[in-house]
């Protein structure tokens, strides 16, 4: 009887592991400033995921997305809002992101308008808010990169006419 109480409790204990985060440890560095105001009500954030791409996609229904993928070649640039809420609040969460990504060997970098879809640049906005809820291409502003010393400065101007959006302005230096 012992034997057969045995078995299946090392079978249990087996399976008792935490999830293994790599990818924090090994892509995302040091945020150096933000320098952009911060929306109230809510906290900024940015990421320098090194060595990855952006691979946008498209579902069955039309939805624009993205998958972050492996590359050596570029690296991405992730800036978030979230807005603080209670914990007891249920749907007033607020989300909005920009993400784009860039070429690791280029020391400046410059795009206007159109020219930003170069860099595959998205407005992520997730809400509880019919209609204004999505991922976005961005196509009207500006993006300034600088690379000194292994430090990008980021200087983003935007205008997003599908959704409303609470920052046009994002200025950045990651490491």
């Amino acid at each position: 009887m012992k034997k057969l109480l045995f078995l299946p409790i090392c079978l249990c204990l087996s399976f008792c592991s935490s999830k293994k985060d790599s990818q924090s440890k090994t892509t995302i560095d040091t945020i150096l400033s933000i320098s952009s105001n911060c929306p109230a009500n809510g906290k900024c954030s940015v990421e320098l995921l090194k060595n990855k791409s952006l691979d946008i996609k498209t579902d069955d229904i039309g939805s624009t997305y993205y998958e972050i993928i492996d590359n050596p070649t570029t690296s991405v640039i992730q800036y978030q809002y979230d807005k603080n809420v209670p914990k007891d609040l249920q749907d007033g969460q607020l989300m909005e992101q920009i993400i784009f990504e860039i070429d690791n060997s280029s020391k400046s970098a410059t795009f206007k308008d159109l020219e930003l879809q170069k860099t595959k640049m998205l407005f992520v906005r997730l809400c509880f808010c019919r209609g204004q809820t999505g991922y976005y291409k961005v196509i009207n502003g500006s993006l300034n990169i600088n690379k000194s010393d292994e430090t990008y400065t980021i200087d983003l101007k935007f205008k997003m006419e599908q959704v409303p959006q609470l920052y046009t302005t994002v200025n950045v230096s990651v490491k």
